[in-house]
């Protein structure tokens, strides 16, 4: 994510009109932190949590999204904050103590969320490093409900210009080869929103265009 926070203060020096890509002009440019290009709260707002929903943020870090979330679902619902570093797990269960928030040890292969335990699943900036993608989330789906939807927010791979060159390679995903990926794990697309700078935000809910 530092590359991205660079490629934003590069942007700021050379302006937007240099690098030919219509994203950037969606940039708050007088403010240099991720609020400006992350926009967690217009993100929040397009997954219209309601009271009561269950969430998991799969790839959690260290917690940007959580306090978000947490306050999203209401404390009727549930957050699950799934991380696969020992040490992310520690500093996640030492810094977040809501009790609506409860953190996940994953495995690479699985994320260790309860069977139809979940509304939601979120994923930001972490589909890239899941090795085995359409594998992965054809395992997820016993862990939505019937209602269950996945959105995955991802470095844009289509940027173009000055931009693509601070995306570390492989560390960025297309939208199309996304929703190739999710259709081969038994999801379809149900919503595509473009109002993130440098980022993808795909969603998707299980079953095929045809049902």
């Amino acid at each position: 994510m530092r590359s991205i926070v660079v490629a934003t203060l590069l942007l700021l020096l050379v302006g937007p009109g240099s690098l030919g890509c219509h994203n950037v002009s969606k940039l708050d440019w007088s403010d240099l932190g991720r609020e400006s290009w992350q926009r967690p709260d217009d993100v929040i707002d397009a997954l219209a949590l309601a009271n009561g929903d269950r969430i998991a943020d799969i790839g959690a870090g260290e917690g940007y999204f959580l306090p978000r979330l947490s306050r999203a679902v209401g404390p009727e619902g549930q957050v699950y904050a799934v991380e696969v570093d020992p040490e992310l797990v520690r500093a996640l269960e030492a810094q977040f103590s809501q009790a609506n928030i409860e953190v996940v040890f994953g495995q690479f292969d699985d994320p260790k969320l309860p069977d139809d335990g979940v509304d939601w699943v979120l994923l930001v900036n972490t589909f890239h490093h899941i090795e085995d993608r359409p594998a992965y989330f054809a395992r997820l789906r016993a862990d939505l409900s019937p209602r269950g939807r996945v959105a995955v927010i991802e470095p844009d791979a289509d940027l173009g210009g000055v931009l693509s060159l601070f995306l570390d390679d492989g560390h960025e995903s297309s939208a199309e080869s996304v929703v190739a990926e999710m259709r081969a794990a038994g999801y379809r697309p149900v919503a595509s929103h473009d109002f993130l700078p440098v980022q993808i935000f795909e969603v998707f809910e299980v079953g095929s265009d045809g049902d």
